[in-house]
């Protein structure tokens, strides 16, 4: 309600009004039909072969781009391409990290791959998604990253839709990953009406607990300089001994761990103590321990649970990005001048693990920017439209755990199954949204990534018959490419039913290298 309620002075009631006659009517219209807007671009484009490289091969569309002012000390940049073959559906693409920038290529792509009239915004201010400094402009300008500039963007975006085309949009849909998951995830939330449908990856819902440990399992665990520091070629050694030790848990040598959590790996194989190990690369005790941690769990000094750790495989995704001893922009940011307050560029070096608890604490009862979305009680969102989420298993940015812990909560709260609306896929092998040694190819928005435009390889595409015509998917099937820079276009190298959990993709015997293969079971 108190979302609601802030959101009454700043959007302003459509009012009936002609289809202006060009893209560049709505230069005048838009800001009588809506409250705080300053347009800064109504322009018709033709095809054209590029756009803001590297958005390429887009249809003849128009280019609606505003400010909307949400406070005296902030705003927020949108924008709207509106496709002249429009599908009569609307789509909002979401960002990353801490970005704040229109998502360009994301827009692009839900356009021309699906012909959305699509939206996005830069979450009220410009920075990379490492870069958490646009905190020290305000309280404002953190409440427009938390969840204001999403949802006025999708308001507006409405609008502007209906005073174009001169009709509403038929279906309303959000497609985003990280970041975009958590976005998506706090939309449906707060204000379910927004959306009918919305595809949620790899969310970084639990914003406060997610900073945490990034920066935790970074400079407290696997501290720069310590005697139990893991570096990139650690994780490579470390990664072949479990992909060794755990690829055929599933009955299929393939490279890919079905199911992480099956997987218990045993690194004294590598310890410098084992006899006949090259002792120039051999693990430290410190440093199998280190290894260990960032596995477990976080638990708080008091037994407390706190977050997922890193599942057994990740490690192998981005060994050089992966846990480094730098913690992630995000993470040290958020603390630094969201919860802290600090008001000028400073880095952030806590060392004490129970006084970071005492900023966890702070940072749950304050959620500086109202940025959390973990509620889990979303029935009126599910009573009327379908969530599909979806998560690598060996994610090395956000732990796979987090987006699981999310479905269960969701479970907990409606106190049933939620799939006849809400499932989640995992997707075995892969890292963060996308990436690893995977079937990581199934149309989750980004340009080039189905192997087939229909919804058993395009989960965007599975997603908008669920919600309009009430299929709902038993599986996605997941293409992994020849040449993965290439895509479609060298061929396919194997595919793989990806299931909605609790099931898994069985190999039942056969091609390995075909989805047919592949049968969904619940494995115990």
């Amino acid at each position: 309600m108190l979302l609601r309620a802030s959101l009454l002075a700043l959007v302003a009631s459509a009012v009936a009004a002609p289809a202006p006659s060009a893209c560049g009517g709505l230069w005048d219209a838009a800001p009588k039909l809506l409250s705080d807007l300053e347009v800064y671009v109504a322009q018709e484009y033709a095809a054209i072969v590029g756009y803001n490289s590297p958005v390429t091969n887009l249809s003849s569309f128009c280019r609606f781009g505003a400010y909307i002012h949400t406070s005296n000390s902030s705003k927020v940049q949108f924008e709207v391409w509106l496709p002249k073959k429009w599908n009569n559906r609307f789509a909002m693409v979401g960002n990353g990290g801490d970005a704040g920038g229109v998502n360009y290529p994301a827009l692009g792509s839900a356009m021309r791959d699906y012909g959305f009239a699509a939206s996005s915004t830069d979450t009220g201010h410009n920075g990379t998604s490492g870069d958490g400094t646009f905190a020290l402009k305000g309280d404002q300008v953190q409440i427009d990253f938390g969840w204001r500039a999403v949802h006025l963007t999708a308001v507006y975006s409405k609008v502007i839709i209906d005073a174009y085309y001169g009709q509403e949009a038929s279906y309303n849909y959000w497609i985003g990953c990280s970041s975009g998951g958590k976005q998506g995830l706090k939309e449906l939330q707060a204000f379910p009406e927004t959306f009918d449908g919305v595809l949620a990856g790899a969310a970084a819902q639990w914003w406060t607990h997610l900073n945490a440990q990034t920066y935790r399992v970074n400079a407290l665990v696997n501290t720069v300089n310590s005697t139990g520091h893991l570096s990139p070629d650690n994780y490579v050694a470390i990664n072949k001994l479990v992909i060794e030790q755990c690829d055929e848990i599933d009955g299929l040598k393939d490279g890919i761990i079905t199911n992480p959590d099956r997987c218990h790996p045993d690194l004294k194989p590598l310890g410098c103590a084992t006899e006949g190990v090259n002792q120039t690369s051999c693990l430290s005790d410190e440093q199998i321990e280190t290894m260990y941690t960032i596995w477990k769990d976080y638990e708080a000094t008091t037994g407390e649970w706190l977050f997922p750790g890193f599942t057994p495989g990740s490690e192998g995704t981005s060994p050089s990005s992966y846990v480094t001893g730098t913690p992630y922009g995000p993470g040290p940011d958020f603390y630094n001048y969201q919860v802290l307050n600090t008001t000028e560029v400073s880095s952030f070096n806590i060392t004490n693990n129970v006084l970071f608890e005492g900023l966890i604490k702070i940072a749950d009862e304050t959620d500086p920017g109202q940025t959390n979305a973990i509620d889990p009680y979303i029935e009126p969102f599910l009573s009327r439209g379908k969530l599909i989420t979806y998560v690598g298993l060996a994610d090395y940015l956000i732990p796979t755990g987090s987006t699981i812990w999310y479905h269960k909560h969701v479970v907990e709260a409606l106190g049933r199954d939620p799939s006849e609306s809400y499932r989640l896929f995992n997707v075995p092998g892969m890292g963060h949204c996308q990436g690893g040694y995977a079937a990581n190819a199934f149309g989750s928005g980004r340009p080039g990534n189905q192997a087939v435009a229909d919804k058993e390889h395009d989960m965007v595409l599975a997603l908008m018959d669920w919600t309009e015509n009430g299929n709902a998917p038993e599986y996605i099937v997941g293409s992994s490419y020849v040449n993965s820079t290439v895509g479609a276009a060298s061929g396919i190298a194997f595919q793989r039913k990806l299931c909605p959990y609790p099931k898994e993709g069985v190999y039942i015997g056969g091609d390995p290298n075909s989805a047919d293969s592949f049968e969904c079971q619940t494995v115990a």
